[in-house]
Parts: C-alpha cells; structure tokens; sequence
C-alpha cells in the first residue's frame, strides 16, 4: 500500500472536534490515529498507523507554534515540560532503531533474493544457505531489539499515567487543555510504536534459528504452522524450505519498503517537535 493510499484513507475519516479550540487540530488528529485498528498484526494497518503519527505531528508542530501554547507552557508548564522532553526523546530513540532494523531487513531479504536467482540459474546453493543463515540470525536479533524497545515503550506510558492527573485541579483550563492533548499525542504514538513492533515478533514467536539445521540439510518439513504477517510467512517459509520462497521474499520487501519510509518520516516530525520544545523552553 502506497503512502499516498494511506494518507487518503486517514484524510477521508470525518471526525467531531474537542471544545477547546486551542486543540482542536490536534484531537481531530489523535481521533484519526485512534481509528485505525493497528492490533490486527497485517502491515497494512501499522502503516496507517505510522502514517497517522506523521501527520498528527504535522498538527502538534503546528499547534506548538501558536502564541497562546507558547505563552502557556513558558509561564506554567516547566515540569510538563520536562515530561514532553524526555518522551519525545525516548520515542525519537526507539523510531530510529526500529528504522535502521528495517534497513538491516531489507539487506538481508536482498542478499537471499540475489543468491536464490543465481542458484536457479547456475546451482550456488552453498550461498544461499549461507545468506539464509545470516537471515535467520538477524531475525533473532531483531526479536532482541524489539522485545528492549517494547520496554522503553513501558516506561514512557508508565510515566504518563502517573502525571497524568497531577494537581490539574489548581491548574489554569488553557495548561489543562494543552498538556492533555500533548500526553495523548505522546500516547497514541506509544500504541502504533507498539503494534509495529508486535509485527517484528510475531504473534506465534518460533524459533526458526532451532530449524535451521533441517533447512541447511534440505530436509522437508511437511507441517507449516499458519502465520500472521509477512516476516512470519517469510519464516516458515525457510524454515520449509517451500517453492514459494521467492513470493515470499518479494511480500516482505514490500512491506520493509514502506516501514522504512514512514518510520524515516516520523523520525523527521520527532526532531521537528523536540525542537518546537526547545523553542519554548529557550523563550
């Protein structure tokens, strides 16, 4: 699915606006996010997803620019600030591992693509096995890095939920209005990041490095445990040594290219916000 499908697919979604009207871009877009249901584990619907942080930090960007944010968090949002800072800077963190495992990815899926062509033309099966190899040991790092990123995930949601109601009853309407929104900004985000990397893992987590062996051997194995997404398909795949290994290869590529492209992007808007805050806190 192309970017340019996504963004018309968020766009499209009609949505009613908060009664502040400070925040009001802001929530039209966090409620856009929200309607995306990113737990069905498909990679379509963690690139809506991904795709609709992009754009909800288009809008928070936006709205930390206004006068009347600016005026607010300078005067009364110092410890908030502190918050949104350090978030923002975890979330910056895990969005460009996520990025550069995705690159690995799409290095490893290549360099297999190219050894399974030569052997189809000139035998080479050694290659090949050595690059389905080096596949499969990636993929067990990278279920390492996932799992290290789900619990800096943890932390930043375990952080909000905490401050979340701090003295907001001897707060000013307008700070309520504006750090609630930003938490929730921060929130959301915590939730997509979330799903994407349940997709790196994999809802049925199979050792394939444990099969590695039979696959190295040649050996058929004749049970394929139904999968979930791409990265899982692209798993059983080698581990059976199957014929549409190929197929398989392409699929995931497809999907790696687009992760790539969003996380690039929503790592961009990251910087662009931490700098918004900054801005504010210099002022």
């Amino acid at each position: 699915m192309s970017n340019m499908i996504v963004k018309n697919q968020l766009r499209s979604i009609s949505l009613p606006s908060r009664s502040h009207p400070s925040t009001t871009g802001v929530e039209e877009a966090l409620n856009k996010v929200n309607s995306i249901n990113t737990t069905t584990g498909s990679s379509e619907s963690v690139l809506m997803g991904l795709a609709g942080l992009e754009e909800l930090y288009n809008c928070t960007e936006e709205f930390l620019k206004m006068g009347s944010t600016q005026r607010v968090l300078s005067s009364d949002g110092s410890e908030f600030m502190e918050e949104m800072l350090d978030g923002s800077l975890r979330l910056m963190d895990i969005c460009s591992v996520s990025r550069d495992l995705m690159v690995e990815t799409h290095e490893h899926v290549r360099g297999v693509q190219s050894c399974l062509r030569r052997k189809k033309l000139a035998g080479g099966g050694d290659q090949l096995d050595v690059a389905i190899s080096g596949y499969v040991g990636f993929r067990k790092n990278m279920r390492k890095e996932a799992k290290k990123l789900f619990g800096s995930l943890k932390n930043i949601d375990g952080g909000l939920s905490s401050s979340l109601s701090v003295n907001n009853g001897q707060k000013e309407e307008h700070l309520v209005a504006v750090t609630n929104a930003m938490r929730k900004v921060v929130s959301v985000s915590v939730s997509v990041l979330r799903s994407f990397l349940e997709f790196l893992l994999g809802r049925k987590q199979s050792n394939i490095k444990s099969k590695l062996a039979s696959v190295l051997k040649k050996k058929k194995v004749h049970h394929v445990e139904e999968t979930k997404n791409e990265l899982e398909s692209l798993d059983s795949a080698i581990c059976c040594s199957c014929d549409d290994l190929q197929e398989k290869l392409e699929e995931v590529e497809m999907s790696i290219d687009g992760f790539e492209k969003n996380l690039e992007g929503l790592f961009r808007r990251l910087i662009r916000t931490r700098a918004s805050l900054l801005n504010i806190i210099s002022h």
